[in-house]
């Protein structure tokens, strides 16, 4: 059993190399060469299956079964030339006389050998057995196995010719397989002198690893790396998007959301009203009391400064709410969540601190008060004129007392 525990041995290693390729990575997530190359090792599995099962079957002398067996073979044998010249020529991706020859002379191969296997049906001169069993070689049999010999020749020299004109990494994957065409050439040699010997084999499974090892890996490595730099360049183009729709939706002077978010915002609530979606919230518009005063008396930087302390001073507050400046002295902040829960707490804390303000002669500040009623407000508008009646009436409350 020397012989089939190679082939099983071979046929392990092939199939945990190669195991992303042949089962987890589905062929559309493939380049059109490493699909070729799939279908190459699922042919140089099936020629492992075949040379396994040639030595047991030929130790209990089945001579008709181990006849129909070893045609299997040399066809198997056939196909993985096939493939491998469809991979190869596939892997270059090169329009030349050259490359187009070197496609259908695998083809011709491939054919040729179906052709010598029939013809051996009728007449040996590929392979028999004789009386006693003994497997014997023909002259066709050579003459196939002298034909792969040059033809992974050809690939090797091919290949070492690319690879002069390469650089980097790309070099070394056109080196590996140069390579592979070296091993197979050496082990056809050796299958042909030694022909109970599973060099074959053994040629398949040096070629694939050479293959797996500096072809498939450093190409899944540098497919990484590619896949860094775009995402490297998404993270770079989310910041910049973000940077550029603050600035679309913040008010420079302030730092709270402009008119534009404010405009955005509202729409989805009109949506969400629409679709009697709408969770529970609040509405409290501000206006900016003696604004037009220091503008008039202290001029336009004191009345931005004035701007800045009133919008300070809402955020402090309503530190948990989307706050707006939908004008020149006029804020409305949206209370949900948490400032939703405390409202009434808030309110009065920003009544109290506005009463103080005004005895200190610092920033003052109306705002009124209005909470969505589902019952009753089937607009925005329902909403933000009851809250803005209210503001205007504090309003006229806080001049009362300058």
């Amino acid at each position: 059993m020397y012989y089939a525990s190679i082939g099983i041995l071979a046929l392990l290693i092939h199939v945990i190399i190669n195991y992303d390729v042949l089962v987890k990575t589905k062929s559309k997530f493939l380049t059109s060469s490493q699909r070729a190359y799939k279908t190459f090792l699922y042919s140089v599995s099936a020629y492992y299956i075949t040379d396994i099962l040639w030595e047991p079957l030929y130790s209990l002398h089945f001579i008709n079964t181990i006849f129909i067996e070893t045609t299997i073979y040399f066809i198997v044998m056939g196909l993985s030339v096939l493939f491998w010249t469809q991979y190869v020529t596939s892997y270059i991706n090169e329009k030349s006389r050259f490359m187009t020859i070197f496609k259908y002379v695998g083809r011709f191969f491939f054919i040729s050998q179906i052709v010598i296997l029939i013809v051996n049906f009728f007449c040996p001169i590929a392979f028999w057995f004789d009386k006693d069993g003994t497997y014997q070689t023909g002259a066709a049999r050579s003459l196939n196995l002298c034909f792969q010999f040059i033809l992974f020749l050809i690939t090797t020299i091919r290949m070492l010719f690319v690879s002069v004109k390469t650089q980097g990494n790309a070099k070394q994957r056109h080196l590996a397989i140069g390579f592979f065409g070296i091993a197979m050439a050496v082990f056809v040699v050796l299958q042909s002198i030694y022909p109970l010997m599973p060099f074959y084999a053994i040629g398949y499974m040096l070629g694939t690893c050479l293959i797996h090892t500096f072809v498939l890996e450093d190409e899944k490595e540098a497919r990484r790396k590619e896949l860094d730099k775009l995402r490297q360049v998404e993270r770079i183009q989310e910041v910049e998007l973000g940077t550029a729709r603050q600035m679309a939706y913040q008010d420079p002077l302030t730092e709270v959301k402009n008119k534009n978010a404010y405009q955005e915002d509202i729409e989805g609530i009109e949506r969400r009203l629409q679709d009697n979606i709408l969770e529970k919230f609040a509405l409290v518009v501000f206006d900016i009391n003696g604004l037009k005063i220091i503008n008039d008396t202290k001029g336009h930087t004191e009345g931005d400064k004035y701007i800045k302390d009133g919008a300070k001073l809402i955020s402090q507050i309503f530190m948990h709410s989307s706050i707006y400046r939908i004008g020149g002295d006029e804020f409305v902040a949206l209370l949900r969540c948490e400032d939703y829960k405390y409202k009434d707490k808030l309110i009065e804390q920003f009544n109290n601190q506005v009463e103080k303000n005004l005895k200190e002669g610092k920033v003052v500040v109306s705002c009124g008060y209005a909470e969505f009623n589902p019952q009753t407000d089937k607009k925005y508008q329902n909403i933000f004129e009851r809250a803005d009646k209210n503001m205007y009436e504090r309003k006229k409350e806080l001049k009362s007392r300058i």
